[in-house]
């Protein structure tokens, strides 16, 4: 229990909440599981390796298609 002064205002102020110090590591706002990856994602036939199949394959069509416009911008 907090001290109370003659006035009935606690003696201590409460500490404000530190916005600067990351509670989290920087990954986490855009790969929020990358830390609970293991090996059995990557077993043939689950459905975490498809999934990251998946991914993966439209990962590498953003960069085929990336690449394609700045190809035919060079081009043109």
């Amino acid at each position: 229990m907090d001290p109370i002064k003659d006035d009935d205002r606690p003696t201590e102020e409460p500490a404000a909440p530190q916005l600067l110090e990351p509670r989290e590591p920087p990954f986490q706002a855009l790969f929020p599981n990358l830390d609970r990856v293991s090996r059995s994602a990557f077993r043939p036939g689950t459905v975490s390796r498809r999934r990251i199949g998946r991914a993966t394959g439209l990962l590498l069509g953003v960069v085929v298609v990336i690449g394609a416009l700045i190809g035919v911008s060079l081009i043109l």
